[in-house]
């Protein structure tokens, strides 16, 4: 009788093969042409319906200088690169929104209603409230992401790790 090898025979392991990722193609929301064509449309929709709903001028430019404003905010975060994390810029954009921008919004309105200005321009002072808000908060982002830009103030909200 033969014996038994002690040594065990080769088998062959079946390797996985890995799945290869095609690197990301960038989207059309990465090209600054989108963001100006959608800026252009918007404004010829606003322009054409408020013709024909008969809003005043002067509403129709705010509520148009809002939705431009807030299409380049988008626009600009989206094509600029920038060092942070999506968290850390977005807590910057935040920041910027809600302390700057509101603050913004409320000295405005403060002064527009004791000087009297906001009802001499504005037929309804309720339709100036919204869209005057959409633009002090969309600048006090904006003015949050030109602060996230600088690095001392980068190190002094988010510290390093290694130096705590």
């Amino acid at each position: 009788m033969p014996k038994s090898s002690k040594t065990k025979a080769k088998t062959k392991t079946v390797l996985k093969k890995k799945r290869v990722v095609p690197p990301e193609t960038p989207g059309i929301t990465t090209k600054k042409y989108y963001w100006i064509m959608l800026s252009v449309v918007i404004v010829i929709v606003f322009s054409v319906a408020g013709y024909l709903l008969n809003f005043a001028t002067v509403d129709l430019a705010v509520l148009m200088i809002a939705m431009v404003l807030l299409i380049g905010l988008i626009g600009y975060v989206r094509i600029t690169p920038s060092n942070l994390s999506k968290s850390k810029r977005g807590t910057f954009l935040f920041i910027g929104a809600s302390i700057i921008g509101f603050s913004i919004w409320a000295i405005t309105m403060i002064i527009l209603i004791n000087t009297g200005i906001i009802e001499t321009v504005f037929d309804h002072n309720a339709f100036f409230i919204l869209p005057s808000f959409i633009i002090c908060l969309t600048v006090g982002a904006f003015i949050g992401e030109l602060i996230s830009k600088n690095s001392r103030i980068q190190k002094f909200f988010f510290k390093p790790k290694n130096d705590l």
